[in-house]
């Protein structure tokens, strides 16, 4: 990745943290610098204001997306995660930081909304977590019970079948850095990721069930009655940048060419209004 995850101020401030590992800072500083970098002025430019607003992100990790939208003016930040050891960390570094939070472990598919929750929220983001949710039309009905009136909702995904959208670089073995490998039938593709670890092996399966492509979710969108903001499809993402140091590269031409735009766009974002 590149150097420049740990160059902001709000990044640099962690050093003087001793429970706060370079490692975990550098991660961190990842997706602070996505959220800084891309994010907050792509969502400005769309209108969305986070000055005394309560915001949420659903799969924060360590939240360094959900820190560079909370020192945008939030009042209130919730992360949403379902892996305890990721909000153990995310607990230290926000009150390292002074940022208003709170951090929870929940599953936004599975389980019933906390009435603490419902209609709370001006802003809710999902990045890179809606691919792998079992029941997206489900899912994105909780979602936005966590909206108020009038509130924004950010996804991001890598479209099923983009190069790597079957996830089977999470394998770490040799045909796991072959794109398009989702596309073959079981019995070629069972073989290939065998020797992945157990855990992403499940992971790849699971979301080759799911099978989450653009027109699957701009279905689901509609039918729980969101309306679409903005669209972008990227060919290069732009976490791209901090990761290899690439620029990102839109093709929005894409966005009406059924087929083509599920193969050709590594990434598909969204920007949804709850009306």
């Amino acid at each position: 990745m590149s150097e420049a995850a740990t160059q902001h101020a709000r990044v640099r401030e962690l050093e003087r943290v001793p429970q706060v590992s370079a490692n975990e800072r550098y991660y961190f500083g990842y997706q602070y610098g996505l959220g800084a970098d891309f994010l907050v002025p792509y969502l400005l430019r769309k209108g969305v204001d986070f000055r005394g607003k309560n915001i949420c992100e659903i799969g924060c990790g360590e939240g360094g997306v959900l820190a560079a939208l909370a020192d945008q003016g939030a009042e209130y930040a919730l992360g949403i995660d379902i892996r305890q050891e990721a909000l153990d960390r995310a607990e230290i570094i926000f009150p390292a930081l002074g940022i208003h939070s709170e951090f929870k472990i929940h599953d936004i598919t599975n389980q019933e909304t906390p009435a603490e929750w419902r209609q709370q929220f001006d802003f809710v983001t999902l990045r890179d977590v809606m691919e792998h949710l079992d029941e997206p039309e489900r899912s994105l009905r909780h979602v936005m019970e966590f909206l108020r009136p009038g509130g924004f909702l950010y996804i991001v995904f890598p479209p099923y079948y983009s190069p790597f959208g079957g996830h089977q670089h999470l394998l770490q073995n040799t045909w796991g850095k072959l794109p398009f490998i989702q596309f073959l039938p079981d019995p070629l593709f069972q073989p290939l990721i065998k020797s992945g670890r157990l855990g992403d092996i499940e992971e790849v399966n699971r979301l080759r069930k799911i099978r989450l492509t653009i027109e699957k979710f701009e279905r689901a969108v509609k039918t729980v009655g969101l309306e679409i903001v903005d669209q972008e499809l990227y060919f290069l993402r732009p976490v791209f940048k901090l990761k290899f140091g690439l620029p990102a590269i839109r093709v929005n031409v894409l966005k009406h060419i059924p087929g083509l735009r599920e193969v050709a766009a590594l990434e598909a974002s969204y920007l949804l209004r709850k009306p």
